[in-house]
């Protein structure tokens, strides 16, 4: 008796497509919940909600710029991501060139 049964192995599910993740917004969640935790664990007047979304986005705005202002890896990954961009506005075509060698080509 092999056990096999002739049963093929269920095909992996494909994985959704993933949004890409702002790193701004990312963190500015992050600091909201940890703001609104600390705020309603303290007695007293609450600031309303959208200030404090208001000032988690401002403060992750600001570690942003103070990341790649004070942290050198960070600056390096930066530095080596604009490098291996293309800038396709820059990028010049010339179609005169490739109808006159598609035309010779018949």
């Amino acid at each position: 008796m092999s056990g096999g049964g002739g049963e093929s192995a269920p095909a992996p599910a494909k994985a959704a497509p993933v949004a890409p993740v702002d790193p701004v917004e990312d963190l500015a969640r992050k600091i909201f919940i940890e703001l609104s935790a600390q705020v309603h664990s303290q007695a007293g007047e609450k600031p309303e909600h959208k200030k404090l979304v208001e000032l988690s986005f401002r403060l992750s705005e600001a570690f942003q710029a103070g990341n790649l202002e004070f942290n050198t890896a960070a600056r390096a990954r930066a530095e080596a991501k604009a490098k291996a961009s293309v800038d396709v506005g820059k990028i010049e075509i010339d179609f005169g060139a490739i109808s006159s060698v598609s035309s010779a080509k018949k």
